[in-house]
């Protein structure tokens, strides 16, 4: 007995599923045009950017484990890898130093390759590798995070604008933080489907443990859930008086 709509259904069902795609299609693009008209120098930059650097990091051996396990990222590891290592090691692994660019500073030095979606910064002073960042490109979620490495330790709550809040979690056995999307809001909950959007490698003094075991900026895990914005308080200064103002008689 077969399954299958009768051919006049499965037509307009086609022809439903394909106006659909075509409609978000004409969306983005129309999405994209005033984007351009608005600032089309930073758009076009842009595009030319993606294509040029772009590459895909799929999940960066985040889950896969490949080319590597974490805290190894494509061969690169915070605290051991160093500066003259970097690019060498990365093309070992399939990131062509051609889709790199290098900013140099006084106290870093940064690798950030396929427009941004993998980053290396090296200590000028030890020219070791302090930390590996990475976007990327294959959906993964914060369950399969916690699946493949246990529980977190610790989460902050950034408040980067008004009514925002991205949250960051803390694995300290192998000094990763992963970064989930910033919402708006006083309140996050947290989710085993929620999408993660970015993860960090950091060495043993950038990662600070003994920050997170003391400052009540840090926060333990409590499972999944709502977790509450901190409470921002805003220091009153007192309004000067006759009484408060300093006498300018000699």
């Amino acid at each position: 007995m077969s399954n299958s709509l009768p051919p006049v259904k499965s037509g307009k069902w086609g022809r439903l599923v394909f106006g659909g795609v075509w409609f978000l299609l004409v969306i983005a693009i129309v999405m994209l045009w005033f984007a351009y008209k608005k600032d089309p120098a930073s758009i076009a930059a842009r595009i030319y950017y993606v294509a040029r650097y772009g590459i895909n990091i799929d999940d960066g051996g985040a889950l896969s484990g490949k080319p590597c396990s974490a805290p190894c990222v494509f061969g690169i590891q915070a605290g051991k890898t160093q500066f003259d290592q970097v690019l060498p090691i990365l093309e070992k692994n399939g990131i062509a130093s051609s889709k790199c660019l290098e900013e140099p500073n006084v106290s870093w030095y940064l690798f950030t390759c396929g427009a941004g979606r993998l980053n290396v910064e090296v200590d000028t002073q030890t020219n070791i590798v302090v930390s590996v960042w990475l976007l990327p490109n294959t959906s993964i979620s914060f369950g399969e995070m916690i699946e493949k490495y246990g529980e977190p330790n610790y989460v902050t709550l950034d408040q980067e604008a008004l009514g925002t809040i991205h949250p960051r979690f803390y694995w300290n056995s192998i000094r990763m933080s992963v970064l989930l999307p910033e919402v708006s809001g006083e309140t996050y909950d947290v989710e085993k489907t929620t999408v993660v959007e970015g993860i960090s490698f950091s060495d043993e003094n950038l990662y600070r443990l003994s920050d997170k075991e003391t400052s009540s900026y840090y926060k333990p895990w409590k499972g999944y859930g709502i977790y509450q914005a901190p409470v921002v308080t805003i220091p009153l200064t007192p309004i000067p008086t006759v009484a408060m103002t300093p006498s300018m008689t000699p």
